[in-house]
């Protein structure tokens, strides 16, 4: 007979193992939490202890399907196959499996129908859940075919106009074709069916944050967490409507920024942290332009998958935010030295040139990745201004010059870089003519025409002026035949002492007007004999530097001509 201390021990074990048990409603109510690395716990011990049950391997296998964005891990979709195809060798009369193995034809965009068909035709007629995955699975594929969804889920709707998981896959596919009124009208009945199913309310909240509608849509979310504190994807759609909300409002951005990120540190606190987890809350950090935390996540997600694409990304855009720049250079190289073609992007390119740029051994390297970012997308010209400076201050004239060439093309150029545009062509033909390398004039012509595009846009800029007289003076020649210099050092001189003598008063500005009238008296006496006029510009020159020697022998010169 058995003791009482038996007893007692017993009914603890059994007690302990119907505490611990888990069932496949666990696992789908751990998913639908986005608590994704619970979910996959429980259905690999599932599908390790009842491997006859087909179910469960269906559940698997389109958590991997829908719960990461597959087209970032190609390896989830072999990892929903084979779970498919244990499935279907588990009990090959049970149609799910069938449907898995359809989406898994979608996702590599190849045609689901064999499998689909092999679904239907294990089907009781009267059963609508082969329609529903069916239309689920063409609503979900990388590439959504909705017309098909629909087309399936109207049949589960006539089959069963009770399920609220018919309405609720109706909303998503009416979303996906940005028919908001028909999801919502969706969404509302799924809710209205079925009470716990808090996801249709969140979906509610979507449709208003799709509509601009941003109270509404996190009133509708605090209703959810008024109704489970615990579900964690309202959080992360409240932190997700609060920053759209905040770039609204340049007074309410920091409160509603701060409000946003930490809902999201909630979201992660209530979910499992899972990588699929951290990478959403990079894309938020991201988003936020919250470099320093997003840096530190990318680290850690590192720890757990060394090899992910998107965390080597996240890794060299915040290093490079955060000045890490060789650590931006290499992730960004490592990122590319395991990417297919296809899945680099401009930007990519842009932070790899842009990190490369601050190494003045790379600037070559940093130029040519740059320039094909610009070539994949034209709006990252934005950035050349930036990249064109460093290159000017590095005294790279050319290339500083072909850099200030693709930022003018920017439509919301300043007016500063055709300053630096025309210096930058200047000093590189002046660097060239010195080392006796015989530069082409065309690189006076290429400055002379951005400092025109300047002066016509801001007249008053008067070193746009002084430069286009110093070109237009080296285009003449050494002896000032045509004084082609003539009308833009006057109107130089009209600036600094007539509309701006504070600025002619500089003594920088000093040493220049006595450049430019040095060069008024020199064309006015050699070009056109005018000795009067040429005394009253040296004058002007002694006026400023009583010791300047040119303008002595020139007015020494003038004076011995009478």
């Amino acid at each position: 007979m058995m003791n009482k201390a038996v007893k007692i021990t017993l009914g603890l074990m059994l007690v302990g193992s119907a505490v611990f048990a888990q069932s496949l409603a666990d696992a789908r109510k751990a998913i639908d939490a986005e608590q994704y690395q619970k979910g996959k716990a429980i259905l690999k011990t599932l599908t390790s202890s009842q491997p006859t049950n087909a179910e469960n391997f269906f559940v698997l296998g389109n958590l991997y399907l829908t719960t990461s964005p597959i087209n970032q891990r190609p390896d989830y979709i072999d990892s929903a196959k084979a779970a498919f195809d244990k499935g279907v060798a588990a009990n090959v009369a049970y149609p799910l499996n069938f449907i898995g193995l359809g989406a898994v034809d979608l996702a590599k965009k190849a045609n689901p129908k064999m499998n689909f068909d092999k679904a239907i035709a294990l089907t009781k007629k009267k059963d609508h859940t082969i329609d529903l995955y069916i239309g689920k699975a063409y609503t979900y594929a990388p590439v959504p075919k909705i017309t098909e969804a629909l087309t399936h889920l109207a049949k589960a709707k006539a089959l069963n106009e009770k399920d609220a998981q018919v309405y609720l896959a109706l909303g998503d596919a009416y979303r996906a074709q940005m028919k908001n009124s028909e999801a919502f009208s969706a969404y509302r009945t799924a809710y209205d069916l079925d009470k716990t199913m808090l996801r249709s309310k969140v979906e509610l909240g979507k449709i208003n944050k799709l509509s601009k509608a941003y109270p509404e849509a996190i009133e509708e979310y605090n209703k959810v967490i008024a109704l489970d504190p615990n579900y964690g994807p309202a959080y992360r759609e409240l932190s997700e409507a609060y920053l759209p909300w905040a770039l609204t409002s340049q007074k309410e951005y920091d409160n509603r920024l701060k409000q946003g990120l930490t809902f999201y540190e909630k979201y992660m606190d209530l979910t499992d942290r899972s990588l699929d987890s951290r990478l959403r809350h990079a894309d938020f950090l991201m988003w936020a332009k919250d470099y320093k935390a997003l840096e530190v996540e990318a680290n850690e997600m590192a720890k757990l998958d060394k090899v992910n694409l998107r965390v080597l990304r996240y890794l060299a855009y915040s290093a490079f935010e955060n000045g890490n720049y060789t650590a931006s250079s290499q992730a960004l190289k490592d990122f590319m030295a395991k990417a297919e073609p296809s899945r680099i992007i401009s930007q990519d390119y842009l932070y790899l040139g842009r990190a490369q740029m601050k190494d003045t051994t790379q600037l070559a390297q940093g130029m040519a990745n740059i320039t094909k970012a610009v070539q994949m997308d034209s709006t990252n010209a934005v950035v050349m201004s930036e990249i064109a400076t460093a290159l000017y201050k590095a005294r790279k004239f050319d290339d500083a010059a072909k850099a200030y060439e693709i930022s003018v093309k920017n439509p919301d150029r300043v007016l500063l870089d055709y300053f630096y545009l025309g210096m930058s062509y200047f000093f590189d033909y002046a660097g060239k003519k010195n080392a006796n390398l015989n530069p082409p004039r065309d690189l006076l012509v290429k400055a002379d025409s951005a400092f025109s595009y300047l002066v016509q846009r801001a007249p008053a800029t008067f070193q746009g002026w002084q430069y286009r007289g110093r070109i237009n003076r080296l285009l003449d020649g050494p002896e000032d035949v045509k004084g082609l210099g003539v009308p833009y050092f006057e109107k130089y001189i009209n600036i600094l002492t007539v509309e701006k003598p504070e600025e002619g008063a500089k003594p920088t500005n000093v040493k220049s007007l006595v450049e430019a009238y040095t060069y008024l008296g020199s064309v006015a006496a050699r070009r056109d004999g005018n000795n009067a006029k040429a005394k009253i510009y040296f004058d002007k020159v002694l006026a400023l530097d009583p010791n300047n020697a040119p303008a002595l022998q020139a007015k020494k010169a003038l004076d011995g001509s009478k």
